[in-house]
């Protein structure tokens, strides 16, 4: 006998021991047969991350893997959407475990340097082995991986069941925040976050989410103030005194000696941001104080400058290609705006970075308007070129973010195809998206491109609150500090 290699069958037809016609996304013998086709894993569907996980035990590969499941789309013939049904042969427990492999495949961000990146839920996949499979936090983790699959992949029984095991746990979060034991530990942290990550999915357009309700809860678990930015001053209190560092064998939080020069930033940025804002809506500002808080809103613009500028070679953004031009009185589509495509060490130090230059054109908008205030006569032309240099910046690592295949997109010529990447790359995006799309200076070319590709995280990532980003015209500051709370509460664990 020859042997062929393995069958490149969707996984039903395997199972059922049936020769598959191997149509994608789902094969017709399932179609026809009015089953659920789980997909493939094949090369191309299936991904096992070759990384070590620290478990107290010796090294293993961790159990990532890249859901196989395949949108549901009508029928060929009838042009009928197909049952949404369980697949009949795979047990609920088996499909439980496959979820939360998912999960880890989709958000998890394990760090390969700990001196040089946090990573994001860097972890996780330890305290679920410690936790186990029938914890709250594994049912969180199912929520998550529940929702975003379900939207993504247009399938309303992941969403009922996502929704399901989200309530219980909201429940049990409600009445357990209240005990000094479980608030001190690290998987009250993750269960908090991740309940508030199920607000972000399942957020959308018309519907806000109640994330904010978790930013409270993760902010009263780290005993810091409600907001996203006090994270980052939290992260030294975090890493020697809360409780959470120091249960052992768990391998969560990362320990660096001192905080991280950007979370001092970022803790500076936030008072002086919302000051001004009042200073500016009151009825009668008083010059002293426009003054002295241009000047202060320059200062820290310069440092968040000085800290860019300083940055190792090897966490600084490479230049990967080029997307040419667009042709006359063509829109961009995401991801291919024309110009720079820049890799990035990982994920998190991507996010990293465009957080600095949302920060930065947060700070020029202030500026501008401070000056506008005074009525000082500034032409501010310098201030103007460096926030389209940003949001150029910016618009140079959306293709890093939006898909895993960066060199076959880059080098796909006009007919290139985006081919979506890990949710975490959208969900660490769609808040600098949405502070470049919304600042003063962007054009209205550039503003309504990156309110596409916020849409293109919502559809193709299953991240319904990056369609609210894009839409919403009612989001005040405090909506935006909840959300950038939960994500961002992810890259400190």
């Amino acid at each position: 006998m020859v042997y062929l290699g393995p069958s490149r069958g969707c996984e039903t037809c395997k199972r059922r021991r049936k020769k598959c016609d191997e149509a994608r996304p789902s094969c017709a013998r399932c179609l026809t047969s009015n089953r659920t086709c789980v997909g493939y894993s094949d090369g191309a569907s299936l991904i096992f991350r070759p990384q070590e996980i620290q478990t107290g035990s010796p090294s293993q590969l961790s159990s990532a893997r890249k859901c196989t499941l395949p949108i549901r789309i009508p029928c060929p013939n009838t042009g009928v959407l197909p049952e949404d049904t369980h697949p009949r042969e795979f047990s609920q427990e088996e499909a439980d475990k496959r979820i939360i492999q998912a999960f880890l495949y989709e958000y998890c961000i394990a760090s390969t340097n700990h001196t040089l990146s946090r990573g994001y839920l860097d972890g996780l996949e330890s305290m679920l082995s410690h936790a186990g499979h029938y914890s709250s936090l594994a049912m969180a983790c199912r929520a998550v991986a529940n929702a975003n699959h379900g939207r993504k992949l247009c399938r309303p029984r992941l969403i009922a069941r996502a929704e399901e095991a989200y309530q219980e746990l909201l429940g049990a979060l409600r009445v357990a925040i209240e005990c000094p034991d479980f608030t001190e530990t690290p998987e009250a942290l993750m269960i908090a976050m991740l309940l508030g990550l199920y607000e972000i999915i399942v957020a959308g357009e018309s519907h806000a989410g109640n994330h904010n309700t978790h930013a409270r809860g993760v902010a009263a678990i780290l005993k810091i103030e409600n907001s996203p930015l006090d994270l980052f001053g939290a992260v030294h209190f975090i890493s020697s005194n809360h409780p959470s560092a120091k249960t052992a064998g768990l391998g969560v939080i990362s320990q660096p000696t001192t905080p991280h020069p950007l979370s001092a930033l970022l803790h500076d940025f936030s008072p002086l941001y919302h000051k001004a804002h009042n200073v500016l809506s009151s009825p009668a500002p008083l010059t002293t104080d426009l003054t002295i808080l241009k000047a202060d809103a320059m200062s820290l613009y310069n440092q968040f400058a000085h800290w860019q500028a300083t940055q190792p070679d090897i966490l600084k953004p490479h230049l990967l290609g080029h997307i040419p031009a667009l042709c006359h009185g063509s829109a961009a589509q995401a991801g291919a705006w024309p110009g720079r495509v820049e890799t990035y060490f990982d994920h998190y130090i991507a996010g990293v970075w465009n957080t600095s230059r949302a920060a930065r054109l947060l700070l020029l908008d202030l500026i501008l308007a401070l000056s506008d205030a005074l009525n000082d006569g500034e032409d501010h032309v310098r201030e103007r070129t460096e926030a389209a240099r940003l949001i150029d910046d910016i618009a140079a690592s959306i293709p890093y973010h939006l898909t895993d295949d960066l060199r076959s997109f880059v080098d796909g010529g006009a007919d290139r195809e985006l081919k979506p990447g890990r949710a975490v790359g959208g969900l660490l995006l769609m808040h600098p998206l949405f502070v470049a799309s919304r600042v003063g200076t962007v054009g209205e070319e550039m503003r309504e491109y990156l309110q596409e590709c916020l849409m293109w995280i919502a559809r193709n990532m299953g991240i319904g609150q990056a369609a609210r980003f894009a839409k919403g015209t009612d989001i005040d500051t405090q909506y935006f500090a909840d959300g950038c709370m939960i994500v961002w509460t992810g890259m400190l664990v």
